[in-house]
């Protein structure tokens, strides 16, 4: 009996929370106390029985959500074409995939871009449905000249009616910068356009740092675009740098990176081999804009004999006339260093040696003949030391001395007479340059005196002081100069001593 009484408590517990779940309410002790949502009931699972010697367990509600239903006046029951952008906002230049689904299977599907419903439109391609009608894999680049505001994209059946047409947006405040390349060296123009920037504003543009001053700036029109200008690249780091385009009433920046190549000048002079007192002059090209270049010799380390400016091609042209030092022999190499840009060049050089040619007026004569000299191939407005008597170990004794002239020639220059205490033979006389300072050498022959004329006796001979030695070769306009003659005479005839 008390079994049948247990049982039929249990049957009334759930009979009475099935009227309770039924009328929406909530059990106390199994909810938070808020009501339950509409729609919903709940489902209790009573624990397991335990034998009459062990005490029940406390019942389990279990708790099941149930779904609203939707009214069928909400239901799309037909099967319309749909196209998916993925994304649906993006900015210029951006990739967007397009997705459709519900038209025919196998069929032919083109893709159009539309600004707005009513436009012809831009036919982007086609794509081809599977056999559910579905395609997918189309992307589409948002074209630069969108700039704001919503755009259209249109898929329409190939020779059918099905259409399906889906909306994005254009990133708003998306500024773009186009450069006609981004790989080029300072003093490069570069043309570059604008998109998207505010109306009528100033835009700035920056070399790597803000913080650097502007290298130029330049306007947009009323539609916030500039059409084309253009920009000289600045001096750079070698590798990668980057533009800064700043807005000055939007601030809105944009970044274009640029690689910066190297320079590779090149230096040439007006000829490659001179003799010292010659003129150069240098040229160069593929150096900086408008840089000074600084042209070393033989050392880096040494002060610039030269200084050019480069022009805004970074080019130069018979500059900077230097005058090659005797104190230069043989190779000699010029180092050409931009300013700004460091780049190298160097061009080298052979100073060729002096090969000068003297001769005397006669190649023969008697005691008490004066003798004069001719030469060619020697320094200009040098001075040239003639000496008789030279040895290894001597430079022997000063004749004479005389000025070549702006050519390097001298005729009938200085003088010497012979003396009467020589012995009749040859004699040699060494002609030295004071700035080439390279030796030549004129011989004549001493003949015996005539036995039926006396001689006088013969002075003592004074040691000859060069005048030019006190006086710099630029005061010469002061000092005696010799008439030049035309030619050295011929040698003369054998003379025959005469009978008494």
């Amino acid at each position: 009996m008390r079994k049948l009484l247990v049982v039929l408590g249990i049957i009334s517990v759930v009979s009475l929370l099935g009227a309770l779940a039924g009328s929406g309410l909530s059990l106390p002790g199994t909810s938070s106390g808020r009501p339950s949502a509409p729609g919903t009931g709940l489902i209790l699972t009573p624990a397991a029985y335990q034998s009459p010697s062990h005490p029940a367990a406390s019942p389990t509600l279990a708790l099941t959500a149930t779904p609203t239903p939707i009214a069928a006046s909400q239901l799309v029951t037909a099967h319309t074409p749909l196209i998916l952008l993925n994304p649906s906002s993006a900015r210029p230049g951006s990739t967007i995939g397009v997705t459709g689904s519900g038209f025919d299977p196998g069929s032919t599907v083109d893709i159009t871009l539309k600004r707005q419903k009513d436009d012809t439109g831009k036919p982007l391609g086609f794509v081809q449905a599977d056999k559910s009608g579905s395609f997918g894999g189309f992307n589409l680049t948002l074209p630069s000249d969108y700039v704001s505001g919503p755009f259209i994209v249109v898929a329409h059946q190939h020779n059918g009616s099905n259409e399906a047409t889906a909306t994005g947006t254009v990133a708003a405040n998306s500024p773009q910068v186009t450069f006609g390349t981004q790989v080029g060296k300072p003093g490069d123009i570069i043309a570059f356009s604008l998109k998207g920037f505010a109306p009528d504003e100033a835009v700035k543009v920056y070399f790597n740092s803000l913080s650097a001053p502007a290298i130029e700036t330049v306007h947009t029109d009323d539609s916030g675009n500039l059409r084309q200008d253009s920009l000289t690249v600045p001096f750079g780091a070698v590798g990668n740098n980057a533009f800064i385009f700043v807005g000055q009433k939007s601030q809105s920046p944009v970044t274009v990176g640029f690689l910066m190549l190297n320079l590779y000048p090149t230096l040439s002079v007006n000829t490659y081999a001179a003799r010292a007192d010659s003129t150069l002059t240098f040229s160069g090209k593929g150096f900086g804009p408008n840089e000074r270049v600084l042209i070393h010799l033989n050392s880096v380390q040494s002060p610039p004999v030269a200084v050019v400016t480069a022009d805004g091609t970074g080019a130069f042209k018979n500059a900077a006339p230097f005058t090659i030092p005797f104190e230069l022999k043989g190779k000699n190499t010029f180092i050409a260093i931009g300013e700004q840009s460091q780049a190298p060049s160097t061009v080298s050089i052979d100073v060729l040696p002096y090969t000068p040619l003297a001769e005397t007026s006669t190649y023969g004569g008697r005691p008490g003949t004066t003798v004069t000299f001719y030469g060619t191939g020697w320094a200009r407005d040098e001075v040239v030391h003639v000496y008789v008597a030279q040895t290894p170990q001597s430079q022997g004794q000063m004749v004479s001395c005389f000025l070549s002239d702006d050519h390097g020639n001298f005729g009938a220059a200085g003088s010497y007479t012979v003396e009467s205490s020589l012995q009749p033979g040859q004699i040699t006389f060494t002609l030295i340059g004071s700035k080439s300072q390279v030796p030549a050498t004129a011989k004549m022959q001493i003949m015996a005196p005539d036995s039926n004329v006396p001689l006088a006796p013969a002075p003592t001979p004074k040691p000859f002081q060069c005048p030019y030695d006190s006086h710099p070769p630029s005061q010469a306009q002061t000092l005696p100069t010799p008439t030049p003659v035309p030619a050295p005479p011929e040698a003369p005839a054998a003379v025959t001593p005469t009978s008494p």
